[in-house]
């Protein structure tokens, strides 16, 4: 930032407060707003950009993954000098950049059903920047009990989705989408996906948080908007609460039958794996021995990155997390992570 030029918040808001729907006020609430964002990727980095601009004050941003070149062309908040950096590291760091007056707080971890609750429980919205819907099936749940609105979003190709769910005000996602399996649904590497496609529903769940936090005029509360960018094609529907959801009637009691320990990332070959037990690792004496083996390619405050044998990369994270890329199957994941685990356990 120019230390000549002052950060002044009424003139950075200047153009947005004159606005009649938002106000002085309605810009006191934003700053005073908690937001999740689950996801900072195509999706995410649109909505947490915006959200950022128009003076958020709180975002929680969570993802597992770090950057990718095929990323790029999509992803806003990032650049080629970020490759390999964890999404959420960059995506803060630039968020900072932008706008000084946001607090944000960047989570590099996935969802899972023992963390989900209390990664959600404390803010105003969730906004829904997921590639599955296994995941977006356990946000769902939380944010249905919590009751906390959860800003809908998926895109693909040249369609996309976007609807609120605020149960019981509201249908909640399985409602809508119940029963579906992330092996039926076509993913990005598959069927493809214009930058421009994630870009323009990002924005639009940006303005959806907004008004919900601003209370400005009125939101997609059980609609579902149906877009079609390839022949500009926008439908609204209205979506009915569905009498037999369990999600909505509080008495979902199921557990996963995936196990929630390793999961493979859209684009398979890369798989995130999560330590069998809590753990803070020391990521300076971590690395210390890793250098003596292996050539590390990227070493930040979340993360260490380097090369292990045969083409496997791995993002080691404090937590214990790691992030296999490069490998066919789950029994070769689990011994990449095992034995480097075991090299290191002595030192943690």
């Amino acid at each position: 930032m120019n230390v000549d030029i002052p950060f002044d918040p009424q003139i950075f808001y200047s153009r947005q407060i004159v606005l009649r729907e938002l106000g002085p006020q309605g810009q006191k609430k934003l700053k005073q707003s908690r937001v999740a964002i689950i996801g900072v990727g195509g999706l995410g980095s649109v909505s947490a950009l915006y959200l950022a601009l128009a003076g958020v004050g709180f975002l929680r941003l969570i993802d597992q993954d770090t950057v990718e070149l095929h990323n790029l062309h999509r992803q806003v908040l990032y650049s080629l000098e970020n490759l390999r950096y964890p999404k959420v590291e960059a995506a803060a760091k630039r968020i900072r950049d932008l706008n000084p007056n946001v607090e944000v707080e960047p989570i590099p971890e996935n969802i899972r059903t023992d963390n989900v609750e209390e990664l959600i429980k404390d803010v105003d919205v969730v906004v829904d920047g997921l590639d599955n819907i296994r995941t977006r099936y356990l946000l769902n749940r939380a944010c249905a009990k919590h009751r906390i609105p959860y800003v809908f979003g998926a895109a693909i190709g040249l369609e996309g989705n976007l609807s609120v769910f605020a149960p019981p005000e509201t249908p909640c996602l399985e409602c809508v989408f119940p029963n579906f399996k992330d092996e039926e649904l076509p993913t990005c590497d598959v069927r493809g996906v214009l930058g421009s496609t994630t870009g323009i529903i990002g924005t639009l769940q940006a303005m959806e948080t907004i008004k919900l936090l601003a209370n400005i005029g009125e939101t997609l509360k059980g609609k579902l908007l149906v877009c079609d960018f390839e022949n500009m094609y926008f439908v609204k529907l209205d979506i009915p609460k569905r009498s037999d959801c369990p999600v909505c009637q509080g008495v979902t009691t199921e557990k996963s039958h995936i196990s929630e320990r390793l999961a493979w990332l859209c684009g398979h070959k890369t798989v995130n794996i999560n330590p069998s037990r809590p753990m803070l690792l020391d990521l300076e004496r971590i690395y210390e021995k890793l250098e003596k083996r292996f050539k590390i390619l990227l070493k930040s405050s979340l993360a260490i990155v380097f090369e292990f044998y045969g083409g496997v990369e791995v993002s080691l994270f404090k937590n214990g997390r790691m992030l296999i890329k490069n490998v066919e199957d789950e029994e070769n994941a689990l011994k990449i992570y095992k034995s480097i685990m075991n090299e290191l356990i002595v030192e943690v």
